[in-house]
C-alpha cells in the first residue's frame, strides 16, 4: 500500500513540475514571441491609407507608424521610409487588371514634399507620425493619386512582413465638396423650355408653367472656390458626358444683398448678404453645353437679372441660369432650358 502511495505521489509531483515548466515556457514565449516589438505602417484593406487635403493650402497630412508589443520601448527607435513604386504597379495589376481606365496614378513629385524620410519612436511612446506635405491645386479630381511608401530600415527590432508598406491615397476637398466620398446635394427647383431665334424669345409651350423637380445632385470640388455639377436634373457618370455637359460654379467674394421675401411673396424691405456664384460651362467647344445668365420673364435679353448665389449662413446654393446643348433645337430655333434650383448639402 505504501509503495502504491509513493508511486502516486511521484506521478503527481512530476505532473506539477511539468505543468510549472510548461507555464514558464508559455510565459516566456508570451513575452518574447507574441509580444515582441514589430514596426508597421497603419493602413486598411490593400494597405491603403487616405488623407484629405484642402485646395488652396499646402497642407500636411500624417502616416502613423507603430511598434506593437506590451512592453515599453527601451530606447528611441528610428524608422526610415522610402518611395516604392512597384507596390502601385502591383496594386493596379491585381485590382484593375486590364481595365486601364481605372488605374490609379502616382502622385506627381512636384505636388508633395517630405522634409525628412526618417522619424523617431521615443522611449515613452509606441508610435510616431510621418508628415507628408501635399499641394492638390494642380491635381485632377477625377483621378486617384497614390504615394507608395515602404519601411526601408528600423534602428531596432524588426518590421512587419505584410504592413511594411502603404499606398497613401490623396483626397481633395474644399468647403463645398470632397472626393473622399461622393458629395450630394438635395435639389428643388423648376425648369422652363424657351425657344430663341436671334434676339427673339418665346415659350416652347406658351402659357405652360415651369416644371417642378426634386432630386439629388452630385458635386465635385475643382479648386478652393469652384465646384462641378451637371445642369438641371441631368445625371451621368460617363466621362464624355460629364466632360461636355458639366457646369463650373465659382463662389466669388462679391457680395449681393438679397431681398427677404415675406409670406405674401413680396419683398419686406430687408436684405441679407450672399456670395455671388458665377455659372459657366466646364469646357467649351464642339459638343459642349452652352450657358447664359437668366432674366425674369420670357425674354432672356432684357429684364431683371436673376442672381445665382451661395448663402454662407444656411450653406445653400440658389442658382438661376439658362443652358442648352448644341443639338437642342426646334426647327430653326434654339431650345434653352431656364432653370432655378436650390441645393442643400446632404452629408453635413
Amino acid at each position: 500500500m505504501s509503495k502504491i502511495f509513493n508511486e502516486i505521489t511521484t506521478v503527481v509531483a512530476a505532473t506539477l513540475i511539468l505543468a510549472a515548466l510548461s507555464a514558464c515556457g508559455e510565459k516566456e514565449f508570451y513575452n518574447d514571441e507574441q509580444y515582441r516589438k514589430e514596426c508597421y505602417i497603419v493602413s486598411g484593406d490593400n494597405n491603403i491609407f487616405g488623407q484629405e487635403y484642402t485646395y488652396g493650402e499646402n497642407a500636411t497630412g500624417f502616416l502613423s507608424i507603430y511598434l506593437s508589443g506590451s512592453t515599453p520601448v527601451d530606447n528611441p527607435v528610428t524608422v526610415t521610409l522610402r518611395q516604392a513604386d512597384h507596390y502601385l504597379k502591383d496594386y493596379n495589376q491585381s485590382v484593375n487588371g486590364s481595365a486601364f481606365e481605372n488605374y490609379v496614378e502616382l502622385l506627381p513629385a512636384n505636388c508633395y514634399q517630405v522634409e525628412s524620410w526618417s522619424t523617431v519612436v521615443t522611449a515613452d511612446n509606441s508610435y510616431t507620425l510621418f508628415p507628408i506635405k501635399v499641394n492638390i491645386d494642380n491635381l485632377d479630381p477625377d483621378k486617384r493619386y497614390f504615394l507608395p511608401l515602404e519601411i526601408a530600415s528600423v534602428s531596432d527590432y524588426q518590421y512587419s512582413a505584410t504592413k511594411n508598406y502603404v499606398l497613401f491615397q490623396i483626397y481633395m476637398k474644399n468647403a463645398y465638396a470632397t472626393t473622399k466620398t461622393d458629395t450630394y446635394y438635395q435639389m428643388t427647383g423648376n425648369t422652363l423650355d424657351l425657344l430663341a431665334e436671334g434676339e427673339t424669345w418665346e415659350e416652347s409651350s406658351p402659357g405652360s408653367s415651369p416644371t417642378a423637380f426634386n432630386a439629388t445632385k452630385r458635386m465635385t470640388p475643382l479648386s478652393e472656390n469652384s465646384v462641378r455639377i451637371l445642369p438641371g436634373t441631368q445625371q451621368s457618370t460617363e466621362k464624355t458626358f460629364v466632360t461636355q455637359r458639366s457646369l463650373r460654379l465659382t463662389i466669388t467674394d462679391e457680395i449681393y444683398q438679397n431681398p427677404v421675401i415675406g409670406d405674401d411673396g413680396l419683398p419686406t424691405g430687408q436684405t441679407y448678404p450672399v456670395n455671388i456664384v458665377k455659372v459657366e460651362p466646364l469646357n467649351e467647344g464642339s459638343g459642349c453645353v452652352q450657358v447664359r445668365q437668366a432674366y425674369d420673364g420670357t425674354d432672356q435679353e432684357t429684364g431683371n437679372l436673376l442672381y445665382s448665389y451661395f448663402n454662407p449662413e444656411d450653406k445653400k446654393f440658389t442658382l438661376n441660369y439658362c443652358y442648352r446643348m448644341p443639338s437642342d433645337k426646334s426647327g430653326s430655333k434654339d431650345t434653352w432650358h431656364k432653370v432655378k434650383e436650390i441645393m442643400e448639402r446632404l452629408d453635413y
